[in-house]
């Protein structure tokens, strides 16, 4: 991740979530992390378990960015348990980015998920038909859509999916949870949804339309994007900023 800001600042704190960590899905093997320019930094993990790095400098930058690298193993399990189920209570609830408005309720009782058996079916059922009735298209949402705003308009990216799946799991009491990570092929960070199910985290990719398997690397989870920002800061400045992200994930076959 890169910031470039139009002059420069100083006085500058942040808090970054872009480490993966170990989970039954998945196991880091191998990885560095790099903060440019040089910054004091301290590591700890958030009440969702993610890791954050926080860091301050005050010395004066153009430009703010991090590396992260490694190695991940994954396909280790098809689902993530949970050592803390007491806290799963947390996630049947909506958040002002999930409530529903007029849009959502009315496509939520088109669903009929009363006619299905559990939570997996009714995800499931959720995914696909919200896949054939929303659109991927980049440019008509932004950060701060709301899951309601982004279906009354028909077109969003994986944040929007994820958001709107999150919503009508909430509307059925399911308990669920928004998850950034990255996948292979994609060019930038990737967002799905984590459904609690025979005690147990199954992910579901809304985007896709698919379930999640060993081509996902997870980062971070929370109540929804708010709690899974990548990058978080204040400085001292009046300028603007940009804001760029690249991902990699390669496939690292065995010789």
């Amino acid at each position: 991740m890169k910031l470039t800001f139009s002059g420069a600042v100083n006085n500058h704190r942040f808090s970054l979530k872009c480490i993966p960590h170990d989970t039954d899905m998945q196991r880091i093997e191998k990885m560095s992390v790099s903060v440019y320019p040089d910054h004091i930094t301290s590591e700890n993990t958030d009440s969702y378990g993610n890791i954050t790095l926080f860091g301050y400098t005050n010395e004066f930058h153009n430009s703010f960015g991090f590396d992260v690298t490694g190695i991940a193993r994954t396909g280790l399990s098809e689902y993530e348990s949970s050592h803390e189920i007491h806290r799963v209570g947390l996630y049947r609830y909506q958040t002002p980015i999930t409530r529903p408005g007029t849009s959502i309720l009315e496509y939520y009782k088109q669903l009929k998920l009363s006619d299905l058996r559990d939570a997996k079916e009714k995800a499931l059922h959720i995914m696909d038909g919200l896949n054939g009735s929303f659109k991927y298209g980049q440019g008509y949402t932004s950060m701060e859509t709301t899951a309601e705003e982004a279906f009354a308009g028909g077109t969003g990216v994986c944040q929007d999916y994820a958001h709107i799946m999150l919503s009508l799991c909430r509307m059925d009491k399911i308990p669920c949870r928004y998850v950034t990570g990255m996948m292979m092929g994609e060019g930038r960070s990737h967002a799905w949804v984590e459904v609690w199910h025979d005690k147990k985290w199954l992910g579901f990719d809304p985007t896709n339309k698919k379930i999640v398997g060993d081509e996902y690397i997870k980062i971070s989870n929370g109540r929804d994007y708010a709690d899974c920002l990548v990058n978080q800061g204040i400085f001292t400045g009046n300028v603007t900023q940009n804001q760029e992200i690249n991902v990699i994930v390669e496939e690292e076959t065995d010789e």
